[in-house]
């Protein structure tokens, strides 16, 4: 029999007739279902679509013009079931591109992730895909040929909150021969359906369970927040900190994740109302949004941040996103008790044992031998390395890129070199960790590179030191350093390690764990 693969989406309580209002207000006509299920679709007809940027260029490049019709249609629907097994509750499942219709904030953000999780087990992954929120904000996805152990995927629990996660379902054979969830769950099925009532039914048992932590113990480090009062508290404080100059500083904008299984394509983004000739912004970040407010006479808060429309363009313009500044929001809050973290417009509770253990790692990292002097708050980074240097007697290498690999790439060796004491510094204003993930991956670079057994870059640094710092004692450079020889010395200017924001102490910790094991001697100082 024929089989047809559907996403299946879970409504959060109380969000049946914001769906439903949603339908009417797009002039969706719905149709009832058969008597065995109770629900009803919403059929979605094609519309004429803009022709992309691409065909246009592409025409000028051909003998004549295009006359095949270039304009992007297709079909999409939505089928509305409920199902009561001793509570109500009410899936959405999506045919075509009819999952753009849907509000994240109906849905149940991890319902496919958790009945995923309750039916693989750890030895039959395929892919996971996890968001590496706590370092520097990106997503990573990684796919096995063939089913395989989670212990042989690159994700670390210690740093990434898993997303979404596709394997065989062994723990639950009528889901098929495989599955994928995050927020929504992915499944084949045979075409004809008869069995989709069954099917929901299983999926919501799932959901519920707890059985994954068996097999899966190290996914909840963090957990989400449910709780109505307690996210509106934390709306609170973010409100706060919106409407504060100086408190913005820890708030970072990027690029919501997917966790629908479905990829993001951002090249460029929109705020506000997607008009014809719309100001088009090359990055996300907190003062746009806030010049953009501030020209609609708009006063910086979370409502606004909520009404805020952020159309998230591919490379060829065409919008391929949207979502809400809010939903682009990363923030993290800590009432000396509880540490919570806000990503993709949903709010996690980090778990005591986890920010402790991270707490540990980073209060054991210690303090050079020599003392630099305290930043003045003023000094841009350049101006505090040459300040280092005069006082210190100390090499400056800062903004001395090393051309090295494919590609044009250029990297920095670190920021002031200490000879004698055989130290090298790295030195960045980190006020927040989308700052500290600079200093980190320098410091990661430098380490992977500097004793690497492939002498190509020292031979590339001893050509540079050559030209740029002639006096220098140059013998370090004569062989292959070993792990150990040199000490790799982080300098926060502003902040010491304790006071680092948890995003950037799991980062740092990350990071340092890593070295460490290699047999680096790693320091870090805050100034």
């Amino acid at each position: 029999m024929d089989k047809i693969n559907i996403s299946i989406f879970l409504l959060k309580d109380g969000q049946i007739q914001n769906f439903l209002n949603k339908m009417e207000e797009d002039g969706l006509r719905p149709i009832s279902l058969v008597e065995s299920l109770d629900g009803k679709f919403f059929p979605i007809l094609p519309k004429a679509g803009r022709i992309p940027v691409w065909v246009e260029v592409v025409n000028s490049l051909l003998s004549r013009p295009l006359d095949e019709d270039m304009n992007s249609r297709s079909p999409a629907g939505i089928l509305q079931i409920n199902r009561n097994t001793g509570i109500n509750r009410t899936f959405l499942i999506c045919f075509g591109h009819a999952w753009q219709r849907l509000d994240d904030r109906w849905l149940e953000p991890d319902f496919g992730l958790r009945v995923a999780l309750n039916s693989i087990p750890k030895e039959n992954v395929v892919e996971i895909r996890a968001e590496q929120f706590f370092a520097r904000r990106h997503l990573s996805s990684e796919r096995a040929p063939y089913a395989s152990s989670v212990d042989e995927f690159g994700v670390d629990f210690d740093r990434d909150l898993v997303a979404v996660v596709e394997g065989e379902p062994l723990l639950c054979p009528t889901f098929g021969s495989i599955l994928r969830g995050g927020t929504s769950l992915r499944i084949s099925l045979d075409a004809s359906l008869l069995t989709l009532g069954d099917i929901l039914d299983n999926c919501l048992a799932r959901f519920q369970s707890l059985e994954y932590t068996k097999d899966w113990p190290d996914v909840d480090k963090i957990a989400l927040v449910r709780d109505k009062d307690i996210i509106c508290r934390l709306d609170d404080h973010l409100k706060s900190d919106i409407a504060s100059v100086e408190a913005r500083s820890k708030i970072t904008l990027f690029t919501p994740t997917q966790r629908r299984g479905d990829s993001i394509l951002a090249d460029s983004y929109v705020y506000g109302r997607l008009s014809k000739s719309p100001v088009i912004s090359p990055y996300l970040t907190i003062t746009g949004w806030i010049d953009y407010i501030t020209r609609k006479q708009i006063a910086p808060s979370v409502e606004a941040a909520r009404h805020t429309p952020v159309h998230v363009l591919d490379e060829s313009g065409a919008e391929s996103h949207s979502c809400t500044v809010y939903d682009c929001i990363g923030y993290e809050y800590s009432d000396n008790r509880t540490t919570y973290v806000l990503s993709s417009g949903i709010w996690y509770e980090v778990v005591s044992d986890y920010v402790a253990k991270i707490n540990n790692v980073v209060s054991a990292i210690s303090h050079p031998d020599r003392q630099l002097p305290a930043w003045n708050r003023i000094e841009r980074e350049g101006q505090y390395n040459a300040r280092c240097v005069q006082e210190n007697g100390l090499v400056n290498c800062d903004a001395e890129n090393i051309h090295y690999g494919g590609s044009g790439s250029q990297f920095e060796f670190c920021d002031v070199l200490d000879v004698q004491s055989k130290t090298l510094y790295f030195a960045k204003i980190a006020a927040k960790s989308s700052g500290m993930s600079h200093l980190l991956e320098q410091v990661r670079r430098t380490a992977h590179l500097f004793f690497s057994t492939d002498s190509t870059y020292r031979s590339k640094l001893r050509n540079h030191f050559d030209g740029h710092h002639l006096m220098a004692d140059l013998t370090w450079l004569d062989s292959r350093p070993k792990q150990g020889d040199w000490e790799l010395c982080m300098v926060s200017l502003g902040r010491n390690k304790d006071d680092l924001p948890f995003f950037a102490k799991c980062g740092l910790a990350k990071l340092y764990k890593d070295l460490i094991e290699q047999g680096h001697k790693v320091t870090f100082i805050g100034v």
